[in-house]
């Protein structure tokens, strides 16, 4: 019910303060009050919140408006971080943003000059262009996510405003890829230093093991800390990797992995007297990795970076690219190639013998069951349009390929039983994919048409009557 109240104000004038106060149970869940210079106004906006607050959810959402950004982040925290929505990197920069001047604002305020000042105030702390864009991006998620579901009267649009500015100062901006490779020496010197370390009474890590573990097997530091001696089979020489990275699949993407060469040796010598392969904090490991960089003098050197390095060794080997994504676990070869720094003198090892001929490309021949469109009449045409040798495609069968002027070029193969394509460019970056991707892109226009102009849909259509 609303109550409006005269005042006289020291100035002579007068004002009208509206209030309009909740009950539920004989208890005031809800109170707020507004002052007017005419009774006129103050009894309409009384009466425009009243109609208001008879909405379903209604005063819980006018509580909320006045939220802080804190209060936003904290609460969406506490909603997704049980059902394990909130990775290690997002759930850094949330506790970040809950330190600082504009978690105080009110979300409901919150304008652009906010979002700026406080990207201006995290550049002068010294963070990178890449860092302050995680900060906005993670903003704007929780504001959205605040309006979608939660009801609330809050917007991004101010983080969104703000972005073309913020690029236009460069305050923020995507990551460089690392190109950062230990080299041998360094690695040397790295080895001695932790075999010193894990020498003395109080460690019981074997921090060699695990750094030579990283590099051979090419996989994360969290992935390494989940390993379990049940996932081991040892008869195929393979491990169960749980809940490997997979933007579109966090929660179950388990891979078998081989374990090559120098990997397997390492886990069978590793006691089995736990669950797990490696029991140990592999944060205790990374620091302990930081730490011989800092006394060695060794500048920029991450152990991640030995994931860059284990998997170049596996391309240097001569492994395809096929082969490499089966122990990485990359569903995307072009991200696959982000992650590849391979050393241009690794080249002379595949000239250590005679320089033979170079192995010759496949004919056209009865093998070739795929249907072949444009400049493109058989696989061997395939090969050497993508600089492809024979064993960079073993397993695979083409089951559609075009090519026409320019980079009109189309790829559709079949391996494992997976559907891969490959569509335009110059590079050989197959991407997984479905028919009823496939289907539904072609009939949209987006894949073998170019206005009117049919090049390959229908001849694709009919490549894909036999999948389903």
């Amino acid at each position: 019910m609303a109550t409006i109240t005269k005042h006289l104000k020291s100035n002579g004038e007068l004002s009208y303060r509206a209030q309009v106060r909740v009950k539920q149970g004989g208890k005031i869940v809800f109170s707020e009050a507004r002052s007017f210079p005419k009774e006129r106004l103050a009894r309409d906006w009384a009466a425009r919140l009243e109609l208001e607050l008879k909405g379903h959810g209604a005063i819980a959402r006018r509580k909320m408006a006045k939220a802080t950004l804190g209060t936003l982040i904290t609460r969406y925290v506490a909603e997704l971080e049980p059902h394990g929505k909130i990775g290690r990197t997002k759930g850094y920069v949330l506790d970040s943003l809950l330190a600082r001047p504009i978690a105080d604002k009110e979300a409901l305020a919150l304008d652009t000059r906010d979002v700026i000042q406080h990207c201006r105030d995290r550049q002068a702390e010294g963070a990178g262009p890449a860092t302050v864009l995680h900060d906005v991006s993670y903003m704007k998620s929780v504001l959205e996510h605040a309006k979608r579901v939660w009801g609330m009267p809050v917007s991004a649009q101010a983080v969104d405003d703000a972005m073309a500015t913020l690029h236009q100062l460069q305050l923020i901006g995507k990551s460089r890829a690392r190109d950062r490779r230990p080299t041998p020496d360094e690695l040397d010197r790295i080895f001695s230093w932790l075999e010193l370390r894990q020498s003395t009474s109080k460690s019981f890590i074997p921090h060699v093991d695990i750094v030579r573990f990283a590099i051979a097997s090419g996989m994360r530091a969290a992935e390494i800390e989940r390993l379990q001696w049940d996932d081991l089979d040892e008869e195929r020489r393979l491990i169960l990797v749980r809940q490997r990275k997979d933007p579109r699949n966090k929660a179950t993407n388990d891979q078998w992995v081989p374990l090559l060469g120098e990997a397997w040796d390492l886990v069978q010598a590793q006691p089995r007297d736990t669950d797990r392969i490696f029991p140990y904090n592999i944060r205790s490991v990374a620091a302990a990795w930081q730490r011989a960089c800092v006394d060695l003098n060794i500048n920029d050197l991450r152990f991640h970076d030995l994931r860059h390095e284990g998997i170049s060794r596996l391309f240097e080997a001569g492994l395809s690219i096929q082969e490499v994504a089966m122990v990485s676990g990359h569903r995307s070869w072009n991200n696959l190639k982000r992650y590849t720094q391979l050393r241009p003198e690794s080249l002379h090892d595949r000239f250590g013998a005679p320089i033979t001929a170079k192995e010759p490309l496949p004919e056209a021949n009865s093998e070739d069951h795929g249907s072949y469109l444009g400049e493109w009449s058989c696989q061997a045409d395939v090969l050497n349009s993508y600089g492809l040798r024979p064993k960079d495609v073993a397993g695979v069968e083409i089951v559609f390929a075009a090519a026409f002027e320019g980079e009109n070029r189309f790829v559709l193969f079949r391996e494992d039983g997976r559907l891969f394509e490959v569509a335009s460019g110059a590079d050989w970056l197959p991407e997984a994919t479905t028919a009823n991707s496939i289907r539904h892109r072609v009939k949209t226009g987006k894949i073998g048409r170019s206005g009117r102009m049919d090049f390959f849909a229908a001849e694709l259509l009919k490549s894909l009557e036999n999948f389903r």
